[in-house]
């Protein structure tokens, strides 16, 4: 009996961590972003989780930066997802996972404090992928100076 309740746990909560759902639109974007889970999934189990926790949607805009909407929804620029790096798409995912993570939580901070935070935690993603752009970790470092500041 122990055994059958334990098998049922164990598949209901890897279903739980299925739910996310990419937008379709074509051009391989839907294969990018599954690229991007499983890079993230390989490279930090933790940081994976929070994505599967926090993201039910990931959607595409043609807007000019990575933005969360609602409390459980990521979208992502088409010029992003026209680039094709999966580290970047990536790093998206790691990093806007972290302000769903506050805005479900109602866990409140300063615009520019969270944005440090949320790019702090893409920076020691970016770290643990072994041959991963070096712009990327530039990127990430260059926002946590910049919002440091503000």
């Amino acid at each position: 009996m122990r055994i059958w309740i334990l098998s049922i746990l164990l598949i209901l909560s890897s279903y739980s961590f299925s739910q996310i759902k990419i937008t379709d639109v074509g051009d391989g974007w839907k294969g990018k972003v599954e690229q991007a889970l499983d890079t993230i999934q390989k490279y930090d189990i933790e940081k994976y989780y929070l994505i599967m926790e926090t993201c039910k949607v990931v959607a595409f805009w043609n807007g000019g930066f990575s933005t969360t909407e609602s409390d459980s929804i990521i979208t992502i620029p088409a010029k992003e997802m026209n680039n094709g790096n999966i580290y970047n798409i990536a790093a998206i995912l790691v990093h806007e996972s972290l302000h769903l993570y506050f805005l479900t939580t109602n866990f409140k901070l300063n615009p520019n404090v969270e944005e440090v935070i949320a790019y702090q935690h893409e920076l020691e993603f970016l770290k643990k992928v072994p041959c991963v752009d070096e712009w990327l970790i530039e990127n990430a470092q260059n926002k946590i100076k910049y919002y440091s500041k503000s």
